[in-house]
């Protein structure tokens, strides 16, 4: 007899890659499927010790995607599960209960009492849908399937209050950076491949790998000349702070000017208010002299920043929403999330205030065809390639520039509305047909409320990406008609975002 013992890891992946922290140290451990990944293992290792990259991308598989926040036992724990799930029936929206609750924002007690079912990431709980107050423990255990679930019916309605009245989202789990020193400028300016905003305001944009691909998504807050917000998504805030640290260490050791960068992420909660009734519901709280202006275009644009007090809450208030709508979102000391909870919902009461989950998000921003990091966006494509060419300024030097452009178009990211079955909608991975041949394949995937169907983003041939291109979404094994819509099919003059009030 033979007593092999086996390794797992907290998701199940193996650690592939450099070490968070250290120079040309690298890790290939946590197999649990043992020596049958040594081939492919070793191949992409010494890709990326000896090019930087690899030819896939390897984010799943990094060191740095565990934040130093996991502890032994919730190792344990979650590696336990991990054994035990082996071979159970997978659905596509199914959440792993082991080691939870255990990082939680201020609302999160508000927010189960209101019928929050979570899912977690990096491990926050976050609400993804608002099911019944009363519903069972086992509620959402029960409601998976490969098809629509009992959830389905109250991610729709949540989607629906956004578009139609106003949702609040609660968004605490975003990473949070804070760059400053007399260096920040130039360092930004070359880490990142758009132009820096004006202090005030806020950009998207991408830090690139050295081979062009994109490395994280960032949107950049100037709170001072030298002095920058930055929020990237919520999943990978050790990933980022690791690439961001190094990069940063890297322009000082030239002597280029002093950075002093600060993981900020439990310091402030976030709530995204979105909906066309925000900006009403945000007028019957805030302090100012004159609220009904404070909230205008002329003193609060699109794409630009205020501190405001909403009650007794002081609140860095964004005038951005991932959602395509009118929105702000609201960053505001973690210590004044339950009170700024309770008063949002209490003002929101009269404006038809619905609180909303991650599914419905996921949902309406693929009606703005705004990419996601880890779907759309990731160490395999770049951002031309990404179809974010106007958020890639060419007429400055950037970190990636050339191998970029060197790359060219091999693929190009689109929107499909999909003609799909009446029981289900893609999630992402499903396959994109041409002629019966694959052509490509979902991103992410979801439900439209505004188009009454199915919707998906994926990367085809750019000789398909052509607004009005006929293509098939493979899913329940049968071939569904879908078209390639023109980016952002929900409002593409941003009209809805810009309004005025």
């Amino acid at each position: 007899d033979y007593n092999g013992p086996i390794c797992y890891t907290p998701d199940g992946n193996p650690l592939v890659g450099p070490a968070p922290g250290l120079r040309n140290m690298w890790l290939a451990e946590g197999f649990s499927f043992g020596i049958t990944a040594a081939g492919g293992t070793g191949h992409y290792l010494a890709q990326l010790m000896t090019q930087g990259e690899a030819e896939i991308d390897m984010a799943s598989l990094d060191p740095k995607r565990f934040g130093g926040w996991m502890t032994t036992e919730y190792a344990s724990r979650k590696n336990e599960e991990c054994y035990d799930h082996v071979f159970i029936l997978h659905h596509p929206d199914e959440e792993r209960e082991a080691a939870r609750p255990l990082r939680t924002a201020p609302a999160y007690d508000r927010q189960k009492d209101l019928g929050a079912q979570m899912g977690q990431v990096n491990g926050w709980e976050r609400p993804i849908y608002y099911g019944p107050k009363d519903a069972p423990a086992d509620f959402d255990h029960n409601s998976r399937s490969f098809r629509r679930g009992e959830w389905w019916q109250y991610a729709k309605a949540e989607a629906e209050a956004v578009r139609n009245t106003v949702g609040i989202i609660d968004a605490s789990a975003f990473t949070k950076h804070l760059v400053r020193g007399p260096g920040a400028t130039a360092f930004l300016d070359h880490f990142t491949c758009n132009k820096l905003p004006n202090v005030g305001r806020i950009n998207l944009t991408y830090a690139l790998t050295d081979h062009g691909t994109t490395r994280t998504e960032y949107t950049i807050v100037r709170l001072k000349q030298d002095e920058y917000y930055l929020i990237s998504a919520g999943a990978w805030t050790a990933y980022d702070y690791d690439f961001l640290q190094k990069s940063a260490d890297d322009w000082m050791a030239e002597g280029k000017g002093a950075i002093d960068i600060h993981d900020i992420t439990t310091q402030w909660g976030v709530y995204a208010l979105a909906g066309p009734n925000a900006r009403a519901l945000l007028k019957d709280i805030v302090k100012d002299a004159d609220p009904e202006t404070v909230l205008s275009n002329k003193r609060f644009p699109w794409l630009s920043y205020r501190d405001i007090e909403l009650g007794m809450c002081p609140v860095r208030a964004i005038r951005v929403a991932y959602t395509g709508e009118l929105g702000w979102e609201l960053h505001y000391p973690i210590e004044f999330g339950r009170y700024l909870w309770d008063l949002l919902l209490k003002a929101g009461a009269n404006h038809g205030l619905k609180p909303v989950g991650a599914r419905a998000q996921n949902w309406l921003r693929q009606e703005k065809s705004y990419r996601a990091f880890g779907n759309e966006l990731g160490r395999d494509a770049t951002p031309l390639e990404a179809a974010l060419d106007r958020f890639v300024d060419l007429t400055k030097d950037f970190r990636g520039k050339q191998k970029m452009l060197d790359t060219g178009i091999r693929s190009k990211c689109v929107t499909l509305l999909i003609d799909g079955p009446a029981d289900a909608d893609p999630w992402g991975k499903e396959a994109i047909l041409n002629d019966g041949v694959k052509v490509g394949r979902l991103t992410s995937g979801g439900y439209s409320v505004a188009f009454g169907k199915q919707i998906g983003m994926g990367y085809v041939p750019a000789a398909l990406a052509e607004p009005g291109t006929r293509l098939k979404v493979k899913m329940l094994l049968q071939e569904w008609d879908a078209t390639v819509t023109e980016d952002s099919p929900f409002d593409p003059s941003n009209a809805r975002i810009r309004i005025d009030g």
